[in-house]
């Protein structure tokens, strides 16, 4: 690749000077990079409604099991809630065949805890994927940590979409509760656990004289480069 001459900076310059505000913003992102913000224009966070199964424990009778199918829609996998039950004494939530519940091993009781603002996708740290029981908070000997409030369990269903669970567990009690639920639209786009910091707001004075520098740099550019043309004209007629 050809390295740039300061003409070509120039040329920059004056490309970028006779754009349009609307087209500015564009081309100057290029240069900063856009990777982070490559997220399809129609993705949506879709609330999934937890009513049914907010009470303790989800709201099962104890020695008893309950699987919410086609959750969090047709088709997207199922989800187990039980409350010690059978002789394992099963108790907590799990994203059953073909959902997917984030854990940190192939051993049962393994869910991840994942706190307010965290983003859940391929990426996200601390386990991974794994069907079943998994994600749930007892089985046997196998007892998860407890989850304090702001708590969240992520999941993917079998449509590759990304989803949590927000949830509390008290390991002493053996009991847990679901608060709210929510996934991505778009399969493949990660979603954002709640209740994290919030994002400050643009400040339009800001913004106007941040495009104020910018634009007196790109003058600032423009005029140089036609100083060296000018000079070079001069020292070639001379």
């Amino acid at each position: 690749m050809a390295m740039s001459t300061k003409d070509d900076a120039g040329s920059a310059a004056t490309e970028a000077a006779t754009l349009p505000l609307s087209r500015l913003g564009a081309y100057l992102a290029i240069g900063v990079g856009t990777g982070a913000l490559a997220t399809s224009a129609e993705a949506a966070v879709v609330p999934i409604d937890v009513s049914s199964i907010s009470g303790v424990n989800g709201g099962v009778t104890a020695g008893t099991f309950r699987t919410i199918y086609n959750f969090p829609a047709f088709g997207a996998g199922n989800l187990f809630l039980a409350n010690a039950y059978t002789t394992n004494q099963t108790t907590g939530l799990s994203f059953q065949y073909p959902g997917l519940g984030f854990a940190t091993g192939v051993s049962l009781a393994t869910p991840v805890k994942f706190a307010a603002g965290t983003l859940i996708d391929a990426t996200a740290g601390g386990g991974t994927f794994y069907a079943d029981y998994n994600s749930i908070f007892k089985f046997n000997a196998f007892v998860s940590p407890d989850f304090g409030p702001n708590s969240f369990l992520g999941f993917k269903d079998a449509l590759g979409r990304y989803g949590y669970i927000e949830t509390t567990w008290n390991s002493t009690t053996n009991e847990f509760r679901i608060f709210s639920a929510a996934y991505e639209s778009v399969a493949g786009v990660g979603i954002m656990t709640p209740g994290g910091a919030a994002v400050p707001e643009i400040d339009p004075a800001g913004l106007a004289s941040t495009m104020s520098l910018v634009m007196g740099s790109v003058a600032m550019l423009e005029q140089r480069r036609r100083k060296r043309a000018a000079a070079a004209t001069v020292a070639v007629t001379a």
